[in-house]
């Protein structure tokens, strides 16, 4: 018997982790007019914005749809294998509700569905925390408890480049973004409640980074568990974010991850920030 992880694509995590981790992601769809493509396999991050700055409407996305699922789970129930399942926030997608769906068609399983509130490098960092304590031989059961329990305490900043998305989205007006752009303008983003909102608002990359950095300080990040960096085609930026924060603190950042489609379609390329588990217990 086997503890198996199954998470989705919108954590941003490389298909290759599949293999090393021993996970399963299971891919959403990216919709770009008629052409449909399967997010991470046939489109990458990279593919993807190039696709973005071309279009003239912001692309759908499709979720994970119960029959995905259960092709996945059906051969580990059969084994007698265990389950936990992390998917993208159910606020951002309906992923989680299809998988509680096909959660349903084993009743006598050990399958835990978490709703994770989560996406993105945020979701990475969950992904990663459950592999090791898979790997510390932790139940499905105990694993998604754990999983609960610091869901609340996971927190992401980011800083957003481009207003031009933001308003192809209508999170922003023209006007907005047109005076916004002129200022230098760069709203810094959070997830709070599964919901991706604004927290503040800078002027100037530099400043963004400052006051991510504020905030990760004043959130405290745990020791215990490590940190994510995550950028939507700037690595440089990333470096730049990286770069301030140690100056300052020290953090265990274990990986980065490209942002891909589900949230770089609405805060488009130039986006970067860090996802940590919070010192103290506040809700979202």
């Amino acid at each position: 018997m086997a503890v198996r992880i199954i998470t989705d694509s919108s954590s941003d995590l490389p298909f290759s982790k599949q293999e090393t981790w021993g996970i399963d992601i299971l891919p959403l769809r990216v919709i770009f007019g008629e052409e449909e493509y399967v997010d991470g396999r046939d489109l990458t991050a990279e593919q993807f914005y190039t696709k973005l700055s071309q279009a003239k409407e912001l692309p759908k996305t499709a979720q994970v749809t119960p029959a995905e699922f259960e092709d996945v789970m059906r051969p580990y129930i059969e084994t007698g294998d265990e389950i936990v399942v992390l998917p993208i926030s159910r606020e951002l997608s309906g992923t989680c509700a299809s998988a509680m769906i096909a959660r349903e068609q084993f009743p006598d399983a050990e399958i835990y569905v978490v709703d994770t509130l989560a996406v993105t490098f945020e979701l990475a960092l969950l992904v990663e925390i459950a592999v090791r304590l898979r790997d510390q031989g932790l139940s499905a059961r105990e694993i998604a408890d754990k999983i609960t329990q610091l869901k609340d305490r996971v927190r992401l900043y980011a800083v957003i480049d481009d207003l031009k998305y933001l308003r192809m989205g209508g999170r922003l007006s023209t006007a907005g973004a047109v005076v916004g752009s002129l200022l230098g303008i760069k709203p810094i983003v959070s997830i709070e409640e599964g919901k991706v909102c604004s927290v503040d608002k800078v002027r100037g990359l530099k400043a963004g980074y400052q006051s991510i950095l504020e905030r990760v300080r004043k959130d405290g990040v745990d020791p215990a568990y490590p940190a994510y960096l995550g950028h939507s085609n700037v690595p440089i930026a990333m470096q730049d974010l990286r770069a301030v924060i140690e100056s300052q603190m020290e953090l265990d950042i274990a990986g980065s991850c490209d942002i891909g489609p589900i949230v770089g379609t609405h805060a488009g390329p130039g986006c970067t920030g860090i996802a940590f588990i919070a010192a103290d217990t506040p809700s979202k």
